[in-house]
């Protein structure tokens, strides 16, 4: 099976200002790398020029309140573009509200369009994996039957309710397009268990870091647990006010710093909450930094912390688990599973700052040698999810079902 196709929502466009997830985009690199013909179909709503003035008013805010990207522009016609050498076949499918699904008029339409490019090109997938469920979803049957032979997959980034949500009258008769069930977290798949059962295939659909990422580690903890480090946007959903307010009651009066990297609409509202608890001599904002260059502030701390209420999937979190950081991740939420509570790092609730108080006394508190042996098994699981690993078990699940 050599040729894969790949049909999302979210993927990137060599546009500058997109600032949306490269998820999916991190698989195809590695896929075309392990020497597969590899095809992504990039399905987005098109909605009437109004509501992208509205969105450029009010993206941050959009943002900041509900995690998700605010798209200020959509290409009106279908184009192809190559990203890192991956062939991207664009559809826009018109819409006029926001989260319902195309009609079916419009999802046949771009079917068609998909099909005859895909035919241009010689290419006939045998596999076809889709990211987030809608449009997808509604895709997917299409497919399977223009292609019969190809395995299908369809990869969940939030839970099951997703489904009927987006197709309440349908998602029963959609479902059976799909061969082999992908989930970006264990949580969900334990949601998806609780409500369809488990006899169809499934796997966990991980991401994973760049190997570059991964260097020799030589945290002793000699000193214990000092510098605490948060990395990403600040957005309201990610909670950083919460780790401020435990940080405040867990290490008051102990030496102690927080290094908070990046920038969002909830910049102002921090440092009014560091002025307010009087947290100015530990706390510093570093403003937004480039991936590789935040590496340097992470690489010299001892404990990450991020309890974000909604995280499909943080690679951040492994980014420190890779320098040996002590990680504190969100209970139930995407990394849930990876993080093992207690063994190669903690979990905690996502808005409970006592909670999170007791998770940073106790990580303080611990004797060297523990917190060496959390660092190893934080360091360990990392290296088992590089790009090129998780690149690998996405394929393999998904051909050896």
């Amino acid at each position: 099976m050599k040729n894969i196709l790949l049909i999302t929502n979210i993927y990137p466009n060599n546009d500058p200002e997109y600032d949306g997830t490269a998820v999916c985009h991190s698989f195809t690199t590695e896929w075309v790398k392990m020497g597969y013909n590899v095809r992504v179909v990039h399905f987005d709503s098109l909605f009437p020029r109004p509501y992208y003035w509205v969105g450029k008013l009010f993206k941050d805010r959009i943002q900041a309140k509900t995690g998700t990207v605010a798209y200020t522009k959509t290409p009106r016609k279908p184009i192809r573009y190559t990203v890192d050498n991956v062939p991207v076949i664009f559809v826009p499918l018109k819409k006029l509200v926001p989260h319902k699904a195309p009609s079916q008029r419009q999802t046949k339409k771009a079917f068609l369009y998909v099909v005859n490019e895909l035919q241009k090109d010689g290419f006939t997938p045998d596999v076809l994996t889709a990211h987030f469920a809608m449009p997808q979803l509604q895709f997917l049957p299409l497919f399977k039957q223009q292609y019969p032979v190809a395995k299908t997959c369809l990869v969940l980034h939030g839970n099951s309710s997703a489904l009927s949500y987006f197709y309440p009258k349908n998602y029963r008769v959609l479902m059976p397009a799909v061969d082999v069930w992908g989930f970006r977290s264990l949580s969900f798949q334990q949601d998806f268990e609780k409500h369809f059962g488990d006899d169809k295939p499934m796997f966990l659909c991980h991401s994973g870091i760049p190997e570059k990422y991964l260097e020799p580690v030589t945290k002793d903890f000699a000193n214990g647990v000092k510098r605490f480090v948060f990395v990403g946007s600040l957005f309201e959903l990610k909670n950083v006010d919460i780790t401020l307010r435990a940080l405040h009651k867990a290490m008051d009066g102990k030496e102690y710093t927080f290094d908070i990297v990046g920038s969002g609409a909830e910049d102002d509202n921090l440092h009014r909450l560091v002025e307010e608890l009087g947290m100015g001599d530990h706390v510093v904002f570093h403003g937004q930094m480039k991936r590789d260059d935040a590496q340097n502030i992470v690489r010299i701390a001892d404990c990450f912390v991020m309890v974000s209420s909604r995280e499909a999937f943080g690679l951040v979190y492994i980014e420190a688990m890779a320098k040996g950081l002590i990680v504190v991740g969100t209970e139930g939420q995407g990394i849930d599973g990876v993080i093992k509570h207690g063994d190669n790092g903690f979990l905690c609730k996502s808005r409970d700052v006592d909670g999170l108080a007791n998770v940073i006394k106790h990580i303080v508190n611990l004797p060297q040698e523990d917190l060496q042996k959390i660092s190893s098994k934080a360091v360990a699981t990392a290296y088992n999810m590089t790009d090129k690993k998780v690149a690998e078990r996405y394929i393999n699940s998904i051909v050896q079902k």
